[in-house]
């Protein structure tokens, strides 16, 4: 079989699909705004995008799920489009879909993550999956994925802040997957007046401390990072960097 969208088989393949072994990944993004440049889409979109490109190279090894689009993010409430699900329901929903897969036969399941915040709540269900299931299931952020040599050579906004949402990570990805959806006009650089060695965001390397509060209490735009610096080329580098190792990884 060369299908590799889980939706699109019949039962019948399914079956055929458990019995080559096949990895299950499931993108999981969420809806919430990205500042006034980037569209609500923006997790859904790359999660899903690079999975897809990925899984379609090696259809006889992985099948790709539809996405999970909603998710915890009660701190983007203060920003209009957000939609917001409880932490314990979405643990919940994802573990059930997990637990779906691995009643089916499906033994690795691979969550790949689009939305910072989650981190925590997609390790749960993963450990969900994996201890009340008979199947393995990790979970990994794409961007966990980049090499720090790509990094050291495309990133030019300040580390750390320049990088962590709306920024020049994810709009230059979102120009190169979707450069129809960005507004570079409206883009602007928003970094929080409160940082210290403890406390500060950024996708490349998190903080040592975990803390997050309401997105309006440190960032005007919506925005936290430099999106001034993104390009559809660097997007081009970051996306092609990422699928190479996910194929390794599945």
């Amino acid at each position: 079989m060369s299908k590799f969208r889980y939706e699109e088989f019949t039962w019948p393949e399914i079956r055929e699909a458990v019995a080559q072994n096949r990895v299950a990944v499931l993108p999981v993004g969420t809806i919430e705004q990205h500042g006034p440049h980037l569209p609500l889409v923006t997790d859904v979109l790359t999660a899903t995008e690079i999975s897809r490109r990925a899984v379609e190279q090696i259809p006889y090894e992985a099948v790709l799920l539809p996405s999970v689009h909603y998710a915890f993010n009660e701190h983007h409430l203060d920003f209009p489009g957000t939609i917001a699900v409880e932490g314990p329901t979405f643990i919940n929903y994802v573990t059930d879909i997990g637990r779906s897969l691995a009643h089916h036969g499906f033994r690795k399941i691979l969550l790949v993550n689009g939305h910072g915040s989650n981190v925590p709540f997609l390790d749960v269900a993963a450990r969900n999956i994996t201890n009340r299931t008979a199947a393995i299931c990790a979970m990994v952020p794409w961007w966990s994925l980049i090499p720090k040599e790509l990094f050291a050579e495309l990133r030019e906004s300040d580390y750390p802040g320049g990088m962590a949402h709306g920024c020049e990570l994810e709009t230059s990805v979102l120009l190169h997957l979707r450069g129809d959806l960005v507004q570079m006009d409206n883009a602007q650089t928003d970094f929080p007046s409160q940082r210290s060695e403890f406390f500060f965001w950024d996708l490349q390397a998190p903080s040592p401390v975990f803390f997050q509060e309401f997105f309006s209490r440190y960032s005007h735009s919506g925005t936290l990072g430099d999106p001034t610096k993104a390009s559809a080329e660097k997007g081009r580098r970051f996306v092609e960097a990422v699928v190479e190792r996910l194929i390794r990884l599945i």
